[in-house]
C-alpha cells in the first residue's frame, strides 16, 4: 500500500508492517498511565499534526530546528493515519514508529530515499515523543530497530558556502554582527554556537600571544579544542572584538535564544547555512595542509586519492596517503570531532 505524501517523504508499506518480534511491555503499552490531561498529552490540540508542530516549537531547539521537526512530524502524523489509524499521541508506541522506519528501509533500498535522511525522520519522531512524553518514550534506534542503513560520511557535494556568496552576504547583511559571526567561522571553523559565545576580546590577546585561540563554550560536550589563527581569522577576531559590548558576541540586552532566533531568521530570508562557512574552513584548511584541493572538490575516486596526491605532489603513495592521514587528523581535532571518519562530511 502506497502512502500518498511528497516524493521526498514518501513511505511505501509493502513488506513492511509491524515488527514480527514480540515487544516487552513497555515498548507495547500507549502512553497514557496516570495522564489526564486531554488529548494528545495535553498538547492543546485535537488534531495529532498540529500537537506534533506545538510540541516542536516548544521545544526550546534552535529556530531552524523546530520547523524541521515539525515538518519531519506531519510527515509521520499522516503516515499514522493513513496506514495505522492512528489519531492520537496516547496510541502511539514503539511498533508504530518501527514499521515507519521499515516502510523508510524500504525507500532507502529502492534509492528512493537516502539512508541519513530516513534515520533523520525517525529521530524526529523520538524527539517530539520524548518531549511530549516528558521524557517517557522509549527511543527506538533507526539503525538496529529498523534496519536502516548506517550514515555514509562521504558526500556527494560539497556544502561549502562559495566564495561568491559569502562576499554577497557581507554587503547585503545589516546585522555587522551577523557579518561577524560569518567571517569568524569562516576562518576558525567554529559552530554557529561557538562563535555567538566566543569572547572575541579575550581570543584576540591570546591569539597575538600564541598565535591560537581556545574554544571551549558552546562546544560539543564542552570539550576545549585550540584552533591556529591565520592573518584572515585574526582581522575576523579584531572586528568582532570591535563589537563586542559584553562578555560574549551575543548584544548585552539580549539572551542566546533570542540572538540565536534574529540569526537564524536572517539566514532563512537570504537563504544561506551558517554551517557553510565550517565547511569552508575545512576545504581550505585541508588544501594548507596538504598542498591540493580537499577530495570533495575534485572528481577523483575514494580508491585513487593517494595516487592522485602522489601525482600532484611529486611523492610516493605511501608519503601522500600519510600526508592525507595527518591532515585528517589535524582537523579532526581543530574541527572538535573524535571520529575521524566525520571530517569526511566537510572534506570528502
Amino acid at each position: 500500500m502506497s502512502i500518498d505524501l511528497p516524493d521526498e517523504y514518501q513511505a511505501n508499506q509493502t513488506g513492511t508492517g509491524i515488527c514480527s518480534s514480540p515487544p516487552d511491555d513497555q515498548a507495547s503499552r500507549p502512553l497514557t498511565a496516570g495522564r489526564k490531561r486531554g488529548r494528545n498529552l495535553g498538547l492543546g490540540s485535537r488534531n495529532l499534526t498540529r500537537a506534533g508542530k506545538t510540541c516542536a516549537h516548544q521545544s526550546g531547539k534552535a529556530f531552524a530546528t523546530r520547523g524541521t521537526l515539525a515538518e519531519r512530524w506531519s510527515v509521520f502524523a499522516k503516515w499514522l493515519e493513513q496506514t495505522q489509524g492512528g489519531k492520537r499521541m496516547e496510541d502511539i508506541n514503539r511498533d508504530h514508529v518501527m514499521a515507519y522506519g521499515q516502510a523508510l528501509k524500504a525507500r532507502v533500498e529502492r534509492d528512493e530515499l537516502k539512508a541519513s535522511t530516513a534515520q533523520l525522520y525517525v529521530s524526529a519522531v523520538n524527539s517530539i515523543m520524548t518531549s511530549a512524553t516528558q521524557g517517557e518514550w522509549q527511543t527506538v534506534s533507526p539503525t538496529r530497530d529498523c534496519g536502516i542503513p548506517k550514515r555514509r560520511y562521504i558526500p556527494e557535494t560539497s556544502k561549502a558556502m562559495p566564495q561568491a556568496q559569502h562576499d554577497q552576504l557581507q554587503a547585503c547583511i545589516d546585522d555587522e554582527r551577523i557579518v561577524a559571526l560569518l567571517n569568524l567561522q569562516r576562518t576558525l571553523g567554529l559552530r554557529f554556537k561557538e562563535s555567538a559565545l566566543l569572547d572575541a576580546q579575550k581570543a584576540l590577546g591570546q591569539a597575538h600571544r600564541e598565535n591560537r585561540i581556545t574554544v571551549f563554550s558552546g562546544t560539543k560536550g564542552g570539550k576545549r579544542r585550540h584552533v591556529l589563527v591565520s592573518t584572515e581569522a585574526m582581522a575576523a577576531l579584531e572586528t568582532a572584538a570591535s563589537l563586542q559590548d559584553g562578555r560574549l558576541m551575543i548584544p548585552a540586552n539580549l539572551r542566546y535564544v533570542d540572538f540565536r532566533d534574529h540569526c537564524y531568521r536572517q539566514a532563512q530570508q537570504l537563504q544561506f547555512q551558517f554551517h557553510g562557512q565550517r565547511h569552508n574552513y575545512a576545504q581550505q584548511r585541508y588544501q594548507a595542509l596538504t598542498g591540493v584541493p580537499a577530495p570533495i572538490n575534485t572528481d577523483i575516486a575514494k580508491s585513487a586519492w593517494p595516487a592522485y596526491m602522489a601525482m600532484q605532489l611529486h611523492i610516493d603513495e605511501s608519503t601522500a596517503e600519510k600526508l592525507d592521514q595527518r591532515a585528517r587528523r589535524i582537523l579532526s581535532q581543530e574541527l572538535g570531532h573524535e571520529r575521524l571518519e566525520v571530517v569526511c562530511v566537510y572534506i570528502g
